[in-house]
């Protein structure tokens, strides 16, 4: 029997010039359209005898082609009654033909979503590539852009339109016990691989370059970092995906049986998804009953609260095969040291805490010159390093742990939830001190967090200098030992820094509140205040528009009358590694001295922020209602009164640290 491969294509073409200016009158006009063969660089086999698809038209199949001259440019649809042919007829009735014009087309028509054009990039296409996508035996669904897209020129009007290939596509097949029980398959990404997005294509179709962060409007999907495959599945058949062009820094493939439980199969492993070329994934064997848990993934926290859950994930790094339990332990204190912290305390029943097991060859961490260089190598998981003697480059493969974390997430596999909304806590099996948080703008973020003096008492100090003048900016001062007694000398161990690097930076996407020396900038823009998720709203670049003074400074009479501690608030000089130019709102809190205590302010973003990912309203007034204003450091143990759980850490002895670096923010 002959198979057929329905071509889908996004073609552009530059075009001869034509001898005719735009008229008023329309004709009709035939062109004929290829596949450029000697650019299809496929494994697709129908047959068995070829390595490329055998790639064809079928009546009905309809192409958009815009002309464009000047700045003026019709858009019109081509079709054709040819059945079975690589080389169709295509006819319009309504062609007003264009002078000294470009002339582009895209396949198929109905997934043509805009067109601009511009004079250093070119031709810019709207294109939706469909994340739900029909699973066909040795095939693709008829009629979509489930195969091909692909790009073309032609000489002229009258002569042929070549397309190449812009689209990526994904070959696997499945076998074993369950397979016949397969009715939905779905590739999660760690990147955009289907959705709206644009497609710039150069005049002399050198090459297509996509953007996955733009598209043109009305939006229909937007970008989608995963394609489900729906149908019945046969064992041992082979099925496409058909995707975006892109890399994915580890990726997932999830099966479903009908009544929706899930088989898992994860890879850390790099997927690169070239426009032109098939990945083979081979063969996968799917011998397991449909809905057992992943072995190393425990659920330690279910949320009971919200509209959805806010997920957390917390991963090892640097523990063998045989300390994986001890991972799991730490990962659990940690857990419970930052849910006995408010305010996520009072809102614990909103989280999901996932533990994620990652098994390294040997323990701890690389060791670094200090900057960056590695000279002691540990073969761990994600490959994290710092100084021998200093924190300031403590790094991993961050991208690698975001992949992990996204293959392995059970609200990012449903798809409830992206990698940008999960955050992501790192606890590296090495005894020397650090820490540090990588943040980007679109909320994602990974905390690395070490096992400092294997769990020994940590202490960590107010700067030695202040602003003078809480108004003023340029003139410090020396701080004194009464304010220091005032404050409180905090005390811990490595959990503090996970409160710190974590709840703070991490999941509640704040800016440090300590400074350096006596430096500071001029500037009054604070570094993330404008991303898609904010970051360091806690600290003001100006004294006279702080963003807690509606919300706290305008009620406080009314506060302090509900509690005191709500004096403590005000318009703090320092902040951001800043000693001057920079305020906050309280004299002391987690975000300088590593306590388990943060500010009024900081609770408030927190709390913002647990009820957004929950796809809940904030209210200011419910958030006061339950707000707990206590500092242990301070208030407890000042009151005589016994400390609560989990606030009070003693050891024999503390070891003194400095202040951990700020956070680094990715792009």
């Amino acid at each position: 029997m002959r198979k057929y491969f329905i071509l889908a294509v996004l073609a552009s073409a530059a075009l001869a010039a034509c001898t005719r200016d735009i008229q008023p009158e329309t004709t009709t006009m035939v062109i004929r359209a290829g596949i450029d063969n000697s650019s299809t660089r496929t494994s697709l086999d129908f047959d068995g005898s070829s390595s490329s698809a055998k790639v064809v038209w079928n009546s009905g199949d309809a192409i958009r082609i815009i002309a464009y001259s000047g700045g003026r440019y019709q858009s019109s649809v081509f079709t054709t009654a040819d059945e079975g042919v690589n080389v169709g007829e295509f006819s319009c009735h309504s062609w007003n033909p264009v002078n000294d014009g470009l002339y582009a087309a895209i396949y198929p028509a109905d997934k043509f979503k805009g067109f601009s054009y511009d004079s250093s990039r070119g031709f810019i296409f709207g294109l939706v590539v469909p994340p739900v996508q029909q699973a066909v035996k040795g095939g693709v669904e008829k009629g979509l852009i489930r195969s091909f897209s692909a790009i073309g020129d032609a000489t002229d009007m009258s002569g042929n339109i070549t397309f190449k290939n812009a689209l990526a596509m994904l070959r696997f097949r499945i076998t074993g016990a369950s397979a016949s029980q397969v009715k939905k398959v779905k590739l999660v990404a760690n990147a955009t691989i289907a959705g709206d997005c644009m497609a710039y294509v150069s005049e002399d179709r050198q090459y297509i370059d996509f953007d996955t962060n733009r598209w043109f409007l009305p939006q229909e999907y937007g970008p989608m970092s995963n394609v489900e495959l729906t149908g019945d599945f046969q064992d041992g058949a082979d099925y496409y995906f058909t995707t975006l062009p892109c890399t994915s820094s580890g990726f997932s493939l999830l099966f479903f049986d009908a009544a929706d439980e899930m088989i898992a199969r994860y890879s850390d492993k790099n997927l690169t998804l070239t426009r032109s070329h098939i990945v083979d994934l081979g063969t996968i064997r799917l011998d397991e009953a449909f809905g057992e848990p992943n072995p190393n993934v425990i659920k330690y926290m279910s949320h009971s609260k919200g509209s959805k859950p806010v997920t957390i994930a917390i991963v090892g790094e640097g523990f063998t095969a045989s300390e994986q339990d001890k991972f799991v332990t730490l990962a659990k204190s940690a857990t419970d040291f930052l849910f006995s912290t408010e305010p996520f305390k009072s809102y614990k029943d909103y989280f999901n805490v996932y533990l994620m097991k990652a098994v390294s060859k040997e323990s701890g961490a690389s060791i670094t010159d200090g900057n960056g260089n590695i000279t002691t190598r540990r073969d761990s998981y994600f490959e994290a390093r710092w100084g021998a003697n200093s924190y300031n480059d403590l790094s991993s493969n961050y991208d690698k742990v975001w992949g992990f974390v996204s293959a392995r997430c059970p609200e990012i596999l449903s798809g409830e939830k992206t990698i940008n909304e999960v955050a992501v806590a790192m606890i590296i099996n090495d005894s020397r001190y650090g820490g540090r948080c990588y943040s980007n703008s679109s909320g994602r973020c990974v905390a690395h967090i070490p096992y400092t003096d294997n769990g020994g008492g940590l202490a960590w100090s107010y700067p030695d200098n202040v602003a003078a003048d809480d108004a003023v900016v340029g003139s410090v001062r020396i701080v004194t030992n009464a304010e220091r007694d005032e404050l409180g000398r905090s005390r811990g161990d490595w959990r503090n820094t996970f409160l710190h690097e974590f709840g703070g930076h991490g999941f509640s996407r704040l800016s440090d509140e300590y400074w350096y020396g006596t430096s500071y900038s001029t500037g009054t823009y604070v570094t993330g205040h404008d991303w898609p998720v904010p970051m360091g709203l806690n600290i003001s670049g100006t004294y006279d528009k702080v963003p807690w003074q509606e919300e706290l400074l305008d009620r406080q009479a009314e506060l302090v009358a509900r509690d005191d501690h709500y004096s403590r608030v005000g318009r703090f000089q320092g902040g951001d590694v800043m000693i001057c130019n920079r305020w906050r709102c309280e004299k002391i809190s987690c975000m300088i001295d590593n306590r388990q205590y943060f500010s009024a302010w900081q609770r408030c973003l927190i709390v913002k922020r647990i009820m957004s990912l929950a796809g809940e309203t904030f209210s200011i007034d419910d958030f006061f209602a339950k707000d707990v204003t206590v500092d242990p450091l301070r208030d407890v143990k000042a009151s005589g009164a016994p400390a609560a759980a989990g606030m009070e850490i003693e050891h024999a002895s503390y070891t003194e640290y400095p202040l951990l670096p700020p956070p680094v923010l990715v792009y």
